[in-house]
């Protein structure tokens, strides 16, 4: 398993970015996502912590021609950071 942290910013409302998040792990997620967390930093930004089964699947979600359109469409920007636990 992989734990990610996404930095995300857009121009839709913050509710309806998390509704389409909501939808989108539902739809494209099952066996990819385990667990996910929004947090609202304001209107338009969002950091996210997500569980993956794998860093290449969880890739290839956030790929598709929907997502693509999706993110064109609400001038969303991703960075996504990988995390690892310091011992």
């Amino acid at each position: 398993m992989e734990n990610l942290f996404i930095v995300c910013t857009f121009d839709c409302s913050f509710q309806y970015y998390e509704e389409t998040v909501q939808q989108w792990v539902k739809e494209q997620g099952e066996g990819i996502v385990i667990d996910y967390q929004l947090v609202k930093i304001n209107d338009n930004k969002s950091h996210s912590f997500y569980t993956v089964t794998s860093l290449d699947a969880f890739a290839k979600m956030l790929d598709t021609e929907w997502a693509r359109e999706w993110d064109k469409a609400n001038n969303c920007k991703d960075i996504v950071y990988k995390l690892e636990l310091v011992e």
